[in-house]
């Protein structure tokens, strides 16, 4: 496990058991300032960043693949981790998601 995802505690669990059943090796942790990437709870669909995830909200396909190598995992496992939270990927110009 090379990376870890920072998840408040309504998430957790689901994200947990996800990542597990999926071969994902992240670590999901409680709310820390101190993690890779946090997931943060939007009430509108909002831009995702390096160090944030919006679950419901849009990312961009370059910033995806950077969090990848960031969590250390594949770009497929990074698609399905998106796919789960229901984060759409914007200007893909590869396929990879």
């Amino acid at each position: 496990m090379t990376g870890t995802l920072s998840v408040p505690g309504n998430l957790r669990a689901a994200l947990s058991e996800f990542v597990a059943a999926e071969g994902i090796r992240v670590g999901v942790v409680p709310t820390d300032d101190n993690c890779t990437v946090q997931v943060v709870v939007a009430n509108e669909r909002r831009r995702c960043g390096l160090r944030k995830l919006y679950p419901g909200g849009f990312i961009a396909c370059e910033t995806a693949r950077s969090m990848a190598v960031k969590l250390g995992i594949r770009t497929r496992q990074m698609g399905k981790l998106l796919d789960f939270l229901n984060i759409k990927v914007r200007n893909c110009g590869l396929g990879c998601f």
